[in-house]
């Protein structure tokens, strides 16, 4: 994977995360106090939530070393007063995520072209870490609160730099496969606005 087109991505996105950061907000009863968002392209979905919750703190678990050490540097403009002290960034694999003794109340994996295997085993992994009463946010797209404006800025190269990295298409029956394959079918809630994501709740 080319970090350098991660990084691009990310620092492209930036206009995006506020809008999904407002539809994940729309999906919960209150705000979480324990926030965990996971892949390569995580930071500006769970900065952007943190400096909006003042109560919560954000665990940021990246599989590349090379996102870890560029962290800092890479999101130093949202990384202010608000929430320098209420984040850490751990690295882990996927599957399984080795992150133990901890339980979130909201876990976001934008992306999910990256972690849709075939066994579901990534979402089950995100599930586990999962506090009851909270919400996998999963999935991707640019969400239903960014405006038209700045996905035209936007679409073409975010869409070039994503078929660099080989980005895999599914569909929404794929979608709702995974998550079957997961054993999560009877607890998410796959919606196709603005993109393709699983709400998955544990009760």
């Amino acid at each position: 994977m080319d970090i350098d087109i991660i990084r691009a991505i990310n620092k492209l996105w930036l206009p995006v995360y506020p809008g999904i950061a407002k539809q994940i907000a729309g999906h919960w009863s209150r705000p979480p106090d324990r926030i965990l968002e996971v892949g390569c392209f995580s930071g500006g979905i769970g900065l952007t939530l943190l400096r909006q919750c003042p109560q919560s703190t954000l665990t940021i678990a990246l599989e590349v070393e090379e996102l870890v050490a560029t962290f800092p540097s890479d999101w130093q403009e949202m990384l202010d007063t608000q929430c320098a002290d209420r984040y850490r960034v751990v690295s882990t694999p996927l599957s399984p995520l080795t992150i133990t003794g901890q339980t979130f109340d909201l876990i976001i994996c934008r992306g999910a072209f990256f972690f849709l295997d075939e066994k579901g085993t990534i979402l089950s992994e995100l599930f586990r870490l999962l506090s009851p009463g909270g919400i996998v946010f999963a999935g991707g797209g640019f969400g239903t609160y960014t405006s038209p404006e700045v996905i035209k800025q936007l679409a073409d190269e975010s869409r070039r730099l994503n078929y660099a990295l080989g980005r895999k298409l599914f569909s929404h029956q794929e979608f709702e496969l995974a998550l079957s394959k997961a054993g999560l079918a009877g607890q998410a809630e796959v919606i196709e606005e603005g993109g393709l994501w699983a709400v998955i709740r544990k009760l």
